[in-house]
């Protein structure tokens, strides 16, 4: 039977685990992480978006004292986003806690499929789980101090439902749930992020075209008094800002080649039938479905 048949197979019979069945630091961790990640891009988008409105003002360039405090507040307000992201280093808690969530993530998956190191028994497995917990998370130097742990909500009911079922069903469901979820996330996101690159070099192509437009259209009036070209000048470097920090390009390749590695790997599960075969199926598979988040974690210097 391949992945395929597996998962369909199963499709009916057993129920996903969702997030909130995962650890309470997973879920502490991923929460931790989506916030100071919305919060990155609001203060940078903000910042690189008053830049903008600030060069519309230094062309219009109004002989008033009210123009010129709401220029001067402008340009204060996008300073004070600066320091913001220069001083609390919300990305770094982004990058931190999704790097930690996924650690937990991977971990919990090789304890619920009862793999390598959680394959002796119950009493010593959950131990030994909870103690690597408290080390992923003791790592981390960022996030254990706003980051809470509970031994008592680590494991849940359903975690402890899915490791003791028999293995053909644990190698049902982590057919369905893990590896054909991962591939299907990866291959998404590659595609996603390719677009988003395609869009965003585009409107820079345009708002530069555009830029060097005004600049000959100058030369041919140079009598004209209002010219917009800085605004696009300052348009391009914000849109180059915000393609620099997305990395739309090196995410789309990062994701394809983890999509290819699980293509690749998924095609092994099959021969998995025992209980050490697939232990070192899940071992293998965690590996590449980690490997992404790690080096992304290492691009990034996170602590």
């Amino acid at each position: 039977m391949n992945v395929k048949e597996i998962a369909v197979s199963t499709s009916l019979e057993i129920e996903s685990i969702s997030v909130q069945e995962f650890p309470n630091l997973y879920r502490n961790a991923s929460l931790a992480s989506s916030n100071a990640q919305k919060s990155f891009f609001r203060a940078l988008g903000f910042s690189l978006g008053l830049l903008v409105f600030a060069s519309i003002l230094s062309v219009l360039n109004l002989a008033s004292a009210g123009f010129a405090y709401l220029q001067a507040a402008v340009l204060l307000a996008s300073l004070a986003l600066t320091v913001y992201l220069s001083f609390n280093q919300p990305q770094k808690t982004w990058y931190g806690a999704r790097a930690l969530a996924e650690s937990v993530k991977t971990v919990t998956w090789r304890f619920i499929m009862r793999a390598e190191p959680y394959d002796e028994t119950q009493e010593q497995s959950t131990k030994h789980f909870v103690a690597n917990l408290k080390k992923i998370l003791n790592d981390n130097t960022v996030l254990n101090k706003i980051i809470a742990f509970n031994t008592g909500d680590e494991i849940t009911e359903k975690m402890n439902l899915v490791r003791n079922m028999p293995i053909a069903k644990r190698r049902q469901f982590y057919a369905l749930h893990r590896v054909d979820n991962q591939l299907d996330w990866y291959r998404s996101k590659a595609r996603l992020n390719d677009a988003n690159s395609s869009k965003w070099y585009k409107s820079l192509f345009i708002i530069q075209a555009l830029a060097i437009g005004l600049a000959i259209l100058r030369i041919l009036y140079p009598t004209s008094e209002y010219w917009p070209t800085d605004i696009f000048v300052t348009a391009s470097g914000c849109c180059l800002a915000w393609l620099q920090t997305k990395r739309f390009q090196e995410l789309a390749a990062s994701y394809s080649l983890t999509a290819h590695d699980i293509s690749l790997l998924k095609e092994k599960l099959g021969a998995a039938k025992t209980e050490l075969k697939f232990s070192a199926f899940v071992g293998d598979a965690e590996n590449a479905f980690s490997r992404e988040h790690t080096q992304w974690r290492a691009r990034r210097d996170v602590d």
